[in-house]
């Protein structure tokens, strides 16, 4: 009784805010599952503190084939766990070319001889944490990525940087450092007008490729918590 009387009080508190809305969104509410390929993460500690960054390994179900995604610290746990499942890792995935990103990438290299995606217009941030160690190979023009029975959607959100990118495979969607649970990224730039145009660049994106997804597809940031398109439509304040 007492759980039913809670989410009627949280219902009848968010319903000013619902009925605005053009459609009522109460996808987040709801239990069940969406399709989507199965998915480790590393949270990897950056700079010997207690920041971290998300790295995933995600794979389909009953397949062995299998990439991994924001490889931002060297990581031999990551390795580990590949062995011990017996993945083939057809690919290193980047959403952009920040050094928390790309950091463990160099690490990965000497180990696997796999192809590192990366948009070119974040090529040359990725180097210098890199080097010119790694070839990294754009995304398909079509915007499809297709890895053994993965088919990733890459999304272009440029905004938190100029190749910033987001990857949707079925009902998951790893957002990089475009979209948090609360929060975007931070906008780059050197002068103020520069950060205000990304940033106004990066939320139209959100608005148009994201948030228009499924509200049950769940997001998996970069840094952080999960969350989904769903309960980011409805409490992100900075997508209002």
């Amino acid at each position: 009784m007492r759980r039913a009387a809670v989410i009627a009080a949280l219902l009848a508190w968010l319903a000013p805010g619902l009925a605005a809305q053009a459609e009522t969104d109460l996808g987040f509410f709801e239990e069940g599952t969406v399709s989507g390929p199965e998915v480790r993460t590393f949270a990897l500690p950056l700079d010997g503190g207690g920041w971290t960054v998300n790295c995933y390994v995600a794979w389909v179900a009953g397949s062995k084939q299998a990439v991994i995604i924001d490889p931002g610290a060297p990581a031999p746990a990551i390795l580990d766990f590949i062995r011990a499942e017996k993945l083939d890792v057809l690919a290193v995935l980047h959403t952009h070319g920040h050094s928390d990103h790309v950091g463990g990438a160099s690490f990965l290299a000497e180990k696997l001889s796999v192809p590192f995606h990366l948009h070119p217009a974040d090529r040359a941030l990725a180097e210098r944490t890199t080097g010119s160690r790694i070839a990294f190979t754009p995304y398909p023009a079509s915007g499809i990525l297709s890895l053994g029975g993965l088919a990733i959607e890459v999304l272009p959100t440029p905004g938190h940087s100029p190749g910033s990118v987001c990857l949707r495979t079925g009902g998951t969607l790893f957002s990089g450092d475009t979209l948090f649970a609360g929060g975007i990224g931070r906008a780059f730039g050197e002068r103020r007008s520069e950060r205000e145009a990304n940033l106004r660049l990066e939320v139209e994106n959100i608005r148009r490729l994201l948030l228009s997804l499924p509200p049950l597809t769940r997001v998996l940031p970069g840094h952080g918590s999960s969350t989904t398109i769903g309960a980011e439509r409805a409490f992100n304040r900075f997508l209002k």
